[in-house]
């Protein structure tokens, strides 16, 4: 029998793991809810009554998710005194990437002079950076890279259907970073736990049908409409809370609710964060939360939200940093840093 194949961590000392660099950028171009009220059957009151969002980024023509991605590594680069070339390994979270191949961490490499690193993109929509963050964390504490930058970027203007008010009204464009490496070079928000889950047979609750080897470019899909996406509202909503909930109270059951300082969660719906909050017994303001200006940036929506908390001065020495995230697949999981 042939000697099985070792795992990439066989024989190395795992080492701690900490954030060196956090980094945002959203586009100029601001989209409100009124005026959406020009574009489809909806209203201010409507729109914030049921998500808690007022207006949210749109990119420019001359944008895409690599231009907002380069903005918000360049950022996190600055922030950990780090040159591009030091970079190691670069992923990607998104679903609007620049073109279905090459990845966009390609142009994010070269644009950035990280001419020693390799990389690749992550496509778990909501829960990309929550993933993406998972592999890079692991590739550092193996010992198999020491600096790897993850960018969550997404331009999901570009995939919206602005004749469908129940999704055109819910999400905004945007990139958020942050480069792994060492806890003795980081020095802050140290990783400790995390999870990764899927529950299988939902896919068509929240995606993008068409484009893809099951639904190929075609005139009967572009009629169809489906190249915009798609989402089952309800289900999404359920679906949101029970996971959420379920994500805190694990980290509380192990660690006691004190020792929570800030929750940062994918900011996809403020009464879905408040259901689950509720549902859990525990204070609002243990959550930082920006969907009233950005709405759901998907990949972009947990990294933008922990560059401004940080700014903000929402995180406390000592304290748990809990970043739990959900969306299409159906796929959810999240990151605990002690800070």
């Amino acid at each position: 029998m042939a000697d099985p194949v070792q795992p990439a961590t066989a024989g190395r000392q795992v080492r701690r793991v900490g954030i060196a660099g956090l980094g945002r950028y959203v586009p100029e171009k601001v989209l409100t809810n009124q005026d959406l009220e020009k574009l489809v059957d909806t209203s201010d009151e409507w729109i914030v009554q049921r998500t808690g969002i007022r207006e949210r980024r749109i990119a420019a023509d001359d944008q895409f998710t690599s231009t907002l991605a380069i903005e918000a590594a360049k950022q996190a680069l600055d922030d950990a005194g780090m040159k591009g070339e030091e970079l190691e390994l670069v992923l990607c979270a998104t679903v609007t990437g620049d073109q279905p191949f090459p990845s966009t961490a390609c142009r994010l490499g070269l644009e950035l002079g990280a001419k020693n690193a390799g990389g690749f993109d992550i496509a778990g929509a909501c829960s990309g950076f929550v993933f993406a963050s998972q592999v890079a964390i692991n590739m550092v504490a193996s010992g198999a890279y020491s600096k790897v930058l993850v960018v969550g970027a997404e331009v999901l203007s570009r995939i919206l259907d602005y004749q469908d008010r129940n999704t055109c009204v819910l999400f905004g464009d945007g990139a958020g970073a942050a480069i792994y490496t060492p806890l003795e070079v980081a020095k802050r928000g140290e990783f400790i736990g995390g999870s990764i889950s899927m529950e299988g047979g939902a896919e068509d609750i929240l995606a993008q049908p068409g484009g893809g080897s099951r639904f190929p470019a075609s005139p009967e899909s572009i009629e169809k409409r489906l190249h915009f996406m798609k989402m089952g509202g309800t289900k999404v909503f359920r679906f949101a809370v029970r996971v959420f909930a379920g994500l805190v109270r694990k980290v509380v059951e192990q660690y006691g609710a004190d020792e929570i300082g800030v929750i940062i969660p994918h900011q996809v719906n403020q009464r879905i964060i408040e259901s689950a909050m509720e549902q859990v017994d525990l204070p609002m303001d243990l959550v930082f939360s920006n969907i009233d200006r950005y709405g759901n940036t998907s990949a972009a929506s947990v990294p933008i939200a922990l560059r401004e908390a940080y700014d903000a001065g929402r995180m406390e020495k000592g304290k748990l940093v809990l970043m739990p995230a959900f969306g299409a697949g159906m796929a959810w999981g999240h990151l605990l840093l002690r800070w």
